[in-house]
């Protein structure tokens, strides 16, 4: 048996609209917190960002990683980026998935083998997000989503890591919700695995029905996954922006809502071992 870090994180570039720079820090968040992580997914990334590939090479400039970026800027989506260490594996090839059609997600697909030649499929993903709630939206991510699950669910083991725009843990009867996501994940053998509390918005530390846990690892063929809870201790880099803490929102009456602005992370890091056959 293997087994190996992984870490996934929306780092929330919003196709870079905003024209700000993504903060410095990150850099050391991913570089120092999690210097032992051997495969790391970036959700949500953008090249318009005008400093990411400077902070992209700065994350990587030690070599100790393959990394990977898909390249979704042409159809005005965000990109994901999956970076694998050098000494723990091999790439046989990538591929990214062009996701500009609303039925894609943001999509990079990446097949390794080990040190010790067990092949896996490695997926960093985002399902995209719209502005309303309907039943035309929540199916279109799901069939996003089942789209990924039916290119790899004949691959003996998979690793998939991303953000899944599902809806908060009570719901039960949207037709995105993590009951649906588990239905598909059990009826082509694989298994989701979700710290306690929520990766975005308030910070819900147990399975209240209003957190929203929309972080996920998507796996398949594997001995067993331990889960870290959903990290949320780089809002210590800055205390201006992370004005509210530990939240990434605060309510100020009805539905108005205080945000983290773009390119500022406002999710929650994801950070597993895995250990496979």
């Amino acid at each position: 048996m293997e087994s190996f870090k992984v870490l996934e994180w929306n780092i929330n570039h919003r196709q870079g609209r905003s024209q700000k720079y993504i903060p410095e820090w990150v850099t050391s968040v991913i570089r120092k917190d999690y210097a032992d992580t051997d495969i790391i997914i970036l959700t949500e990334c953008s090249s318009n960002v005008p400093n990411w590939d400077t902070i992209k090479k700065r994350i990587f400039e030690d070599k100790e990683y393959l990394v990977f970026e898909s390249f979704n800027n042409q159809g005005h989506q965000n990109d994901v980026v999956i970076a694998v260490k050098k000494e723990r594996f091999s790439v046989k090839d990538t591929r990214s998935h062009y996701s500009a059609n609303p039925d894609t997600a943001d999509h990079l697909e990446i097949k390794c083998k080990t040190k010790a030649g067990t092949e896996l499929t490695v997926i960093g993903m985002r399902i995209h997000s719209y502005d309303k709630v309907t039943d035309a939206n929540d199916e279109k991510k799901r069939i996003a989503f089942q789209s990924i699950i039916n290119d790899v669910k004949n691959d003996n083991i998979v690793v998939i890591g991303g953000d899944l725009n599902n809806y908060r843990r009570g719901c039960q009867t949207r037709k995105w919700c993590l009951r649906r996501i588990d239905e598909i994940c059990q009826e082509n053998g694989f298994m989701r695995y979700t710290p306690h509390g929520s990766s975005i918005y308030k910070d819900y530390t147990e399975d209240d029905p209003y957190a929203f846990a929309e972080d996920h690892f998507i796996v398949k063929g594997v001995e067993s996954v331990q889960l870290l809870p959903y990290d949320r201790s780089f809002v210590n880099k800055d205390k201006t922006i992370y004005r509210w803490g530990q939240d990434f929102q605060v309510n100020f009456g009805g539905n108005n809502y205080g945000h983290i602005d773009d390119p500022y992370p406002d999710h929650a890091i994801l950070m597993a071992e895995i250990t496979i056959p």
